[in-house]
Order: structure tokens, then sequence, then C-alpha cells
């Protein structure tokens, strides 16, 4: 048997996870040639296919790959953690972290993540996925992210989770609005005025069932799923939004104010998701990152 390398398993993951040579290789920062040579000489050293390499339809598993493929993923994780290991004894880490993060979020926590570890862990690289929740659960499941950060409402069966922040929403309004001389407001009180909501799943429902179970019903105007749009569209007093997460200016510069809602709503942490297992010297790094996230 040739010698069996863990670059050819690295490849092959990569192949497997995103179907493609050509992402694989954009991935992994090699040309396209070096990664098919890795599965040739990888299939070759085992002695079975492990892909079916189809032109323009990507790349597809055979039933051998998909029996390899988990246990390349756990030798290139005992891999890592050895790494990890030996990062420890010399007080360093070094590495790739692929961390995922809803959409929402990412303004706020990206920023703090790279800046963090950029004065701590310079040699740590951060790759960031940005998508919904359920997608970026599911990559994490399969291996392909090491964390994720969401809402508590978005969870997954399977996952581990540490509480990171704790969160309510908050109504937002223009300055101009009729309901920004209050300290707090009512849903009662803002079921009066045109809204602005983020349309994102569940999100939305939760909202809106906050509002339908004492009987209210909110006069919609607009959805978006951009935080920034309800931003300006609040700056704008096109209406009131409800948000996790406050700041005092819009993108575009006009002046926002944040209200307490003094109805009892529930709690929707953000939380960072963690697949089960061991978790390594870079996901304790995160975990301590975000103890020192500031509140938005």
């Amino acid at each position: 048997m040739n010698e069996l390398t863990l670059r050819q398993l690295e490849y092959f993951v990569a192949v497997a996870e995103t179907r493609s040579i050509t992402k694989a290789a954009a991935r992994s920062h090699v040309s396209q040639a070096a990664v098919s040579l890795a599965l040739t000489e990888l299939e070759k050293t085992l002695g079975i296919t492990l892909t079916i390499r189809r032109p323009a339809k990507g790349v597809a598993l055979t039933a051998e790959g998909r029996v390899i493929l988990p246990e390349a993923r756990a030798i290139l994780d005992q891999t890592q953690q050895l790494a990890d290991h030996v990062s420890q004894v010399k007080n360093t880490l070094s590495g790739l972290l692929h961390i995922g993060c809803f959409r929402t979020l990412s303004m706020h926590v990206i920023p703090h993540l790279v800046e963090w570890f950029g004065i701590h862990h310079p040699q740590v690289e951060l790759i960031f996925d940005e998508d919904n929740a359920q997608e970026l659960q599911e990559k994490m499941l399969a291996g392909q992210l090491s964390a994720c950060l969401l809402y508590e409402a978005q969870l997954e069966p399977g996952c581990r989770t540490i509480l990171v922040q704790d969160h309510r929403r908050h109504a937002v309004l223009s300055p101009q609005h009729p309901l920004a001389a209050f300290e707090e407001v009512s849903l009662a009180q803002l079921a009066a005025f045109p809204a602005v909501l983020l349309d994102e799943r569940p999100a939305l429902e939760r909202t809106l069932n906050e509002f339908y179970s004492r009987s209210l019903d909110p006069k919609v105007g607009i959805r978006t799923r951009s935080v920034q749009t309800v931003q300006n569209l609040v700056g704008r007093n096109v209406g009131y939004g409800l948000l996790m997460h406050s700041t005092s200016t819009s993108p575009e510069g006009r002046p926002l104010v944040a209200r307490k809602i003094s109805d009892s709503v529930p709690r929707n942490a953000l939380m960072l998701a963690l697949p089960p297992g061991h978790t390594t010297a870079a996901v304790q790094a995160l975990v301590a990152s975000l103890e020192e996230l500031p509140q938005h």
C-alpha cells in the first residue's frame, strides 16, 4: 500500500462537503489539479473508488466514499486535537476555526471576534459562514463548522449549548414617533401604529403571536429580512420596529431610540451551539472571546 497522507484526507473531506473539485480547491487554497491528484492517489492507496466525478454536475460520493468520510473526519479531528495540545504547551493557538453566524447577528458578533482573536490568538484563521439557523446547525452537525452563534428559539436538537447573552426584544422608534415620549411601551400601544417587522423565522411568528395572544391585531406595514432596512425605515418614521439589538442611529445616520416593552415577553438569548464530543482549544478560546462580547 502506498503512503496515505493527512493532506489527501483533508482534500477528500473538502470535496465531499463541497461536492466540487473547484470549491474544494478554493477552500483549501490550492489548485484544482492538486486536489484531483490527491484524490486519485488516495483512491489508489485504499484500492477503492471514493467519488464519481461528473462533468458539469459536480462530484458525488460512492457507497465506499460515504463509509470512509466519517473515518476521515475523525482522523483529521484527532490530528487537530493533537495540534491543540501542542499549542497549549507552547501557549499559542493556530489553525482554522469555522464559525457559523446567524445573518442578523453578524454585524454585532463578527467584528468583535476578529478583533479579539487578532489580539489574543493571531495565528488562528477565522472563517465565517453567515446563513439561516437551520442550515448552520446542519453544517455543524455534519462536521463543516466548529460552532454556531444564533438565538435560543432557533436551536435544533443534538447541539450542546452555552448561554452568551440574555436578550429580549425592544421597540425601536424614531424620536419623532409619538411613543418615543414614553420610557416603556406596551404591545397594546404599539398595535395602534404601523410596524416594520423583521421577516425571519421564527422571529416573525414569535412577534405576531405576542400580539395575537393578547387579542391585539398589529398593523404590519412592511416586512423585510434585513435588520438594517428595518432600522432605516424606522429612522424615517415609517413605523416602529421590534429588534433584539439597539443602536442610536440607523445605517443612514438618522437617530433611533429604544424603548423597553412593558409586557412580559419571553427571552430569546444569544447562544453558542456546539456539536457533540470534544471541544477544541480554539473553540474554548471562542467561548472566552464571547464572555467579552459587548452588550448591544
